[in-house]
């Protein structure tokens, strides 16, 4: 593919396609990364500037191996890739103000681009301003559009829909912001951008990996939908207080999630590829984690649903032991399989960036609620091997981990059922990446009761 620019930027672009693309074009992104990304890329030299900063970044990333210092700002291959950056923004900048009919969809191309471009250098504060607005511009293109599409006798949808199959390059732009709100509310971010996605019942009775891979997005996007919206509240109300549609909704939701789950699982154990067999599907590598990752990424929206309504206790998280130790056992099977080593925080990452989502946040979401000794150790010990996917970095949230686990354990006997008292609820993370420490605060319970009265904790946690 022919790309505009001198020799270097060339070989940036080619090494963009053949490197970058993958490490940031998700499960079913590749109509945004390979189409419109590169396409438009060539056109218009705002995207274009855009695709060389990042292919910089991401070239100066894997020769650092992901090693983060101070002393890497001052690399002229660091401060190349941040001056092409800048020089994005600023194209950009003018193209909005001059206001031509080509503007909103660069501005779109680019948030996203520059969204990855903050995530890698780990300025994820920046990335969540480029993704919330550039998504929420988007949002409002797509309703304008599908209103002026409407004929007089339709009224107009409040919610933007989420097309489970997409239909035009608006909807190839939403799965990419809607995919990255997932993972941001997977790490902090308390609400959800209000999308309506329908899952359809029953699921397809033959798939291909493909399409797999696609409903295992709508899945997930669904899910995150009820998880980061006003259903959050409703956990430590009684449940005689609870909207009855609120209970009614939680429980088709969970109907509909767990039949598609098992019909994506059952992809897996028996794909339906001639001759028939009952051996799983052979992935790469590249496949495999993410596509682990996500279906786990279900399992614990299917957790936190349940415990969703009416279901203050933290003890609550111990019905799922089995569901902790099989997801930690698929994980630590994966990542022997790969021979994934363990890795110090911010140290060389053996394990290849992905701005997917994978096997982190179950990883993690177990070392927290699993307070089976064994299985919380465990893992925190796969959090070491997990490598970094997006904001997600394994060995920074070990770290998170293991000090929840020793608040939560301390003047405990080792293997013995930690008290209601001392478990701690939500466990809220800030990543200082200069000054090699996470800001920590976490809340407990003092009122097992009426669950009204709260104790936080705060500490700052050295890496």
């Amino acid at each position: 593919m022919a790309f505009p620019g001198d020799a270097k930027e060339r070989r940036v672009f080619h090494r963009f396609q053949v490197r970058t693309i993958p490490a940031f074009a998700g499960s079913s992104e590749l109509d945004f990364w390979e189409n419109l990304v590169l396409k438009v890329g060539q056109q218009e030299p705002v995207v274009r500037n855009a695709i060389v900063a990042l292919g910089t970044l991401h070239e100066d990333y894997q020769k650092r191996n992901g090693k983060y210092s101070q002393d890497m700002i001052a690399d002229p291959s660091y401060q190349q890739a941040l001056s092409l950056y800048g020089k994005a923004l600023r194209q950009l900048n003018q193209r909005l103000f001059e206001g031509n009919s080509s503007s909103a969809k660069l501005a779109l191309i680019s948030s996203i681009l520059f969204t990855c471009f903050e995530v890698l250098r780990r300025n994820n504060m920046s990335a969540i301003i480029h993704y919330q607005a550039g998504m929420r511009e988007l949002t409002r293109q797509i309703k304008t559009t599908r209103e002026n599409d409407m004929t007089s006798f339709q009224s107009s949808p409040t919610v933007t829909e989420f097309r489970a199959i997409p239909q035009d390059e608006l909807d190839v732009l939403l799965r990419v912001f809607a995919r990255y709100d997932v993972q941001a509310c997977t790490f902090a971010k308390p609400r959800a951008e209000a999308l309506a996605v329908n899952l359809p019942l029953p699921p397809p009775a033959v798939m291909t990996l493909s399409q797999v891979k696609m409903h295992l997005d709508n899945l997930l996007i669904s899910i995150y939908q009820f998880i980061k919206s006003d259903l959050a509240m409703y956990r430590y109300w009684p449940v005689s207080a609870v909207p009855s549609d609120w209970l009614l909704r939680r429980d088709e939701a969970l109907t509909t999630f767990e039949t598609w789950l098992t019909a994506i699982e059952s992809f897996f154990q028996h794909p339906p590829n001639p001759p028939p067999t009952t051996n799983p599907p052979i992935l790469p590598p590249q496949e495999s984690k993410p596509l682990l990752g996500l279906r786990m990424q279900v399992r614990v929206g299917l957790i936190l649903l349940k415990t969703s309504i009416a279901t203050p206790a933290e003890t609550a998280f111990d019905a799922f032991l089995p569901d902790f130790d099989d997801m930690v056992t698929r994980i630590e099977s994966l990542a022997d399989s790969l021979a994934l080593p363990p890795a110090q925080p911010l140290d060389n990452e053996s394990t290849t960036f992905t701005m997917e989502l994978g096997i982190l946040h179950p990883l993690f979401f177990v070392a927290i609620k699993c307070r089976d000794w064994g299985v919380r150790r465990r893992a925190i010990a796969a959090l070491k091997r997990g490598g970094r996917e997006g904001v997600w970095e394994g060995p920074i949230v070990a770290v998170v981990a293991e000090w929840v686990a020793r608040l939560e354990e301390a003047g405990v006997e080792v293997g013995a059922c930690i008290p209601e008292e001392k478990r701690l609820h939500e466990v809220r993370k800030d990543v200082d990446y200069e000054g090699r420490r996470v800001l920590v605060e976490a809340t407990r319970s003092t009122d097992l009761v009426a669950w009204k009265a709260w104790a936080v904790v705060r500490e700052s946690v050295p890496f």
